[in-house]
């Protein structure tokens, strides 16, 4: 049988795969790869159409749009209409009042008076100012510029500024503007608040998130936005919330609004564009407009009409309004319905990537690739659920690229492993299975390796011995190269019949061949096939000894003997050689029995525990004698199988079978008579044998030979 067959279990190159894999996507994540982190971006821009939201309540839009244009002139309008806007919104009952636009130039000294007037009357305006992020910018106003906007803007910076609790230092890195570009100083002075507008997008160009604060020449400034919600709430106290990392949120009053490291605060966009309540300047100005839209709401005033639009790439749409971005993050601030991504996230993403990576390395090898994928597909979907449910719930977002990432390719690597495993499996052992097995038993063996259980264990097995009658002299009457050839075609022959039930070949032994039935595939009708075969073989013998006569060879015959019983199967041999056969009483009782055919002049024997199993198929095989083989205390019955041709007729097995009766009832003259006139009459060689054992001067024992 075929030797160092080793059945591999691809886990280990799998969980060495797998580990690899996990701290790959983990290296991906810490150092960053733009392409994931683009796809990362837009499953949370998935997630957050989905989110569920209320209907805006706090803030109304004071639309510079068509409509508008079309009545009052093109834009940008005198800023005495402006003032007439704010007069408007005053009387209406307006809470807080917003421009998304800004005022850096002197228009006239009437109308910038006359802004100033309405602004500082209606004491609850916010103006906008822009910082400049890059230092050219910045040089292209000049230093005298940049200072007086210094000057003009520092009433404007957050008062408190807290590190744990106690007073912050401005030491973490932080993005910082080179400038500012404030409103005129009239109109600086008359607003009740001043703040950024400022807006960054995403590396996709999405906006995502807006910076509620900046840090600017060492002191912190509040975006237009908070300065809105903080008119709105009662001009509450603005507490700045840092780490030594960067900032946590900031506080309005009693109400904390998280953000990044950077001070970036997600927006939680309402819907698509068109959400919020809009109103025409126009109709506000003529006085047709709801003055329940008015009252006690933040009125943002901004530009929506085709052309002079502030249009921004948002999750909803490729082309919204940036005053409805403006208005969605007020409306965030007002509600307190904060998404949140804190510092800390990052930490925790990393660590469920490479823990699901580890956790299904160490798993997914011990489940079939069916089991394997409901487990990745389960691990994957409950982690999907929970950063869905999450981010429903608490707004919080839970990175899900990384981690699936992770989950396909153990997965994969870790089926691309057990694939490749067992093909190379395979191939291993159809190359050592191939010359003792049959072709389809190498076949089914190479899909289903677990069929071939490699290592000692105990099992009901059928073994078949033959042996070559007269090969000592054969071998010295022809030349060498004769008897090689002559023995390559017998033992093809002979193997081939073994294959053809379903044997396995366990060895050449000089002239004799050891075959093996049941194993290494178990088939129950195994000494149903080992008799078979054996028939087949003393069939196939004689067509060779026909062709060998006519080729002036010498004549052959066999002797084979069959048992079936309990044997170890499985590897013997050392750590560095070994054999898959078959050892124990059973295989050596088979040995004994096919060296009897000698004496009783038969080619095939079996056991009396192979007849028990086979008798009903084979129904002329007969008792032919009961014997104590050496090296065995026990006393086995011998049953002959009569090969097809070897006499004209079977009618004389009853005479026989009487004959038989007499010599185990211990009438061994009977008998002998008996015996006698069969082996005269049909030539029975085993009839001659007892027939000759019964008439010894000492008769025979009634237990055999």
């Amino acid at each position: 049988m075929p030797e160092e067959v080793k059945i591999r279990k691809p886990g280990r190159l799998a969980r060495i795969a797998g580990i690899g894999l996990t701290l790959l996507v983990g290296a991906l994540y810490f150092f960053g790869a733009p392409l994931l982190d683009v796809l990362e971006l837009k499953t949370y821009d998935m997630r957050l159409r989905a989110l569920s939201s209320s209907p805006p309540q706090a803030v109304t839009i004071a639309a510079v749009d068509e409509q508008s244009l079309a009545s009052l002139g093109r834009w940008p309008w005198s800023r005495t209409t402006l003032a007439k806007l704010v007069d408007h919104l005053d009387r209406a009952g307006a809470r807080v009042i917003v421009f998304d636009v800004f005022f850096p130039e002197p228009e006239s000294p009437e109308a910038d008076r006359e802004l100033a007037r309405a602004i500082a009357g209606a004491r609850n305006v916010v103006l906008s100012t822009v910082f400049l992020l890059s230092g050219e910018e910045a040089r292209h106003l000049g230093i005298g510029r940049l200072e007086a906007a210094k000057r003009a803007m520092a009433a404007q910076a957050i008062g408190t500024v807290r590190e744990g609790g106690a007073a912050a230092s401005a030491r973490f890195p932080m993005t910082e503007p080179q400038g500012i570009i404030v409103n005129i100083p009239e109109l600086q002075r008359s607003a009740v608040y001043a703040g950024h507008i400022n807006v960054l997008p995403d590396a996709d160009g999405t906006v995502r998130r807006v910076p509620l604060v900046y840090r600017y020449d060492g002191r912190y400034f509040a975006s237009s936005d908070v300065q809105a919600a903080r008119a709105f709430l009662g001009r509450k106290e603005l507490v700045l919330h840092t780490a030594s990392y960067g900032v946590i949120g900031i506080q309005i009053g009693e109400r904390n609004l998280p953000t990044d490291e950077e001070g970036r605060f997600l927006v939680r966009y309402r819907g698509r564009a068109g959400t919020f309540k809009t109103i025409s300047i126009a109709d506000i100005l003529d006085g047709r407009a709801d003055p329940a839209l008015l009252r006690n709401h933040v009125v943002l005033i901004g530009t929506n009409a085709q052309g002079i639009g502030d249009i921004r790439v948002t999750p909803f749409s490729a082309a919204f309004p940036g005053v409805e971005l403006r208005a969605s993050v007020i409306e965030n601030l007002l509600e307190g319905a904060a998404l949140q991504r804190p510092e800390w996230m990052s930490l925790v993403d990393l660590v469920v990537t490479v823990l699901l990576g580890f956790v299904l390395t160490w798993l997914l090898p011990r489940f079939g690739v069916s089991g394997g994928a409901v487990l990745a597909l389960g691990t994957l979907a409950a982690y999907l659920l929970l950063a869905e449910t999450l981010f429903q719930s608490e707004g919080l977002w839970l990175n899900v690229v990384y981690p699936t990432i992770v989950v396909a390719l153990v997965f994969a690597s870790t089926t691309l492993v057990r694939y490749f495993s067992t093909e190379s499996e395979r191939r291993q052992i159809k190359a050592a299975f191939q010359f003792y097995v049959p072709p389809a038993v190498v076949e089914e063996i190479a899909a289903d390796v677990s069929k071939l259980r490699l290592g000692g264990e105990k099992r009901d097995l059928t073994v078949l011995f033959s042996d070559i009658r007269g090969f000592t002299s054969m071998s010295e009457a022809l030349a060498p190269e004769d008897l090689v050839k002559l023995l390559n075609v017998y033992f093809t022959e002979m193997t081939n019949q073994v294959f053809k039930h379903k044997g396995s070949l366990d060895k050449y032994i000089g002239d004799a061949i050891m075959a093996i039935f049941g194993a290494p595939i178990h088939d129950a009708q195994h000494p149903h096939l080992a008799c078979r075969a054996a028939l087949d073989m003393i069939k196939a013998l004689e067509a060779l000894k026909a062709r060998w006569r006519q080729e002036g060879l010498p004549e052959i015959g066999i002797g084979i003997g069959i048992n079936t019983g309990p044997m170890i199967v499985g590897n013997m041999g050392s750590e560095t050689r070994f054999n898959y056969t078959v050892i124990g009483d059973a295989v050596n009782l088979a040995s004994r029995i096919e060296s009897l055919n000698k004496d009783y002049g038969t080619s095939i024997l079996v056991s009396e525990y192979t007849y028990e199993q086979v008798k009903d198929e084979f129904r002329s095989a007969r008792e032919i004698d009961r014997v104590r083989v050496r090296g065995r205390a026990q006393v086995v019955g011998l049953y002959e199988l009569i090969p097809e041709g070897r006499y004209a007729d079977l009618a004389w097995l009853g005479e026989f079978a009487r004959a038989y009766s007499l010599l185990r009832g211990g009438d061994l003259v009977s008998a002998a008579e008996r015996f006698g006139a069969i082996a005269a009459q049909v030539g029975d060689p085993v009839s001659a044998y007892h027939a000759r054992a019964c008439r010894k001067p000492h008769g025979r024992d009634a237990e055999g030979s």
